[in-house]
């Protein structure tokens, strides 16, 4: 039986891919009125069949509780939307690339099926309902495993003819002679701020450091927030220099874009107290603005449910694009 909550067009069935967890909801105009979480296998080959499955199964689960019009799916990679493809993405996922996902899902639950990169999603959620509300042009970032990006100027989500433009800040080269990114290219802000980078500054910090209290915990950025929470000096410097690595990738961002503000999200923004003002401090002093100290580093406002409004926001507003 439909839900009786939906309108006779319908609501939109949500979908977005993380590292470790599927997050779904269904969007009736500008509210979320059903959301859920499952939890994905951490082996590379069970991922991408884990991921075709798990989206199958709570969607044939919801379709048959809701009046659902349309579907969409939010995913990392550089995703080409009218084919609904995969062109390419590192790590876990390759084994999608080229596999027609949208035509899957939509002769699966037969439903039109979107299929669009999961920070183009991100940051389209925070402009319509989130931190950017009211802006007319933001950069957002999420930071996590890896760093996503996205922009929107003049009200409309930067992708391009290649479905390339915006999503790649997390691959600007912030170290010219710095560590090996996993695309391929040397010294990336994710390459320097990315959840393996922290993990291996951590390692590489404590054959110095005997007092520190990572050596009894975890080597993980959750570990190392808590620690700097605790005076810890280690934890301190790494953060410190986490900071002005964001930092000097958000410059170069808002020099290539000149937004109003960015918008920072992800899981690590669950620590910001510890560097938000140290990033912003950065961007103060380094961003040529006019006038200078005019964009506000941000934290986003809606968490794991920032891409599932940008899905319906898109399928809704499909001119939203530039």
């Amino acid at each position: 039986m439909a839900d009786e909550g939906c309108s006779a067009q319908g609501a939109i069935l949500a979908f977005d891919v993380g590292g470790t967890r599927i997050k779904t909801g269904i969007i009736q105009g500008d509210t979320l009125i059903k959301g859920e979480v499952a939890a994905l296998n951490h082996t590379a080959g069970a991922h991408t069949d884990d991921v075709r499955s798990r989206i199958i199964h709570m969607g044939q689960s919801l379709l048959a509780q809701h009046n659902i019009s349309a579907i969409g799916l939010s995913i990392r990679g550089i995703v080409d939307p009218q084919s609904g493809m995969i062109l390419d993405v590192n790590e876990t996922l390759r084994e999608l690339i080229h596999v027609p996902l949208g035509e899957q899902l939509s002769r699966e639950l037969g439903r039109p099926a979107l299929v669009e990169n999961d920070a183009r999603m991100y940051a389209l959620g925070e402009f319509t309902h989130g931190a950017g509300r009211g802006y007319a042009n933001i950069v957002c970032l999420t930071l996590g495993t890896g760093v996503g990006s996205s922009v929107v100027i003049n009200g409309r989500v930067l992708r391009g003819q290649r479905s390339m433009r915006g999503i790649l800040g997390g691959h600007i080269t912030i170290q010219a002679d710095g560590p090996r990114c996993s695309c391929g290219n040397i010294g990336c802000l994710e390459a320097l701020i990315g959840t393996a980078a922290l993990s291996r500054q951590i390692e590489e910090g404590l054959t110095s450091d005997a007092a520190s209290i990572l050596h009894k915990t975890e080597h993980t950025p959750r570990h190392l927030f808590a620690a700097a929470a605790q005076h810890d000096r280690l934890a301190l410097s790494i953060v410190d220099r986490f900071a002005r690595h964001l930092g000097c990738g958000i410059v170069s961002l808002i020099h290539a874009y000149d937004p109003d503000v960015v918008v920072l999200g992800g899981g690590f923004m669950h620590s910001h107290h510890l560097f938000l003002s140290a990033v912003q401090a950065y961007v103060d002093a380094h961003a040529w603005t006019i006038p200078r100290g005019r964009v506000v580093v941000t934290p986003a406002t809606l968490g794991d449910t920032a891409a599932l409004y940008g899905v319906a926001q898109a399928i809704f507003h499909p001119d939203m694009y530039l």
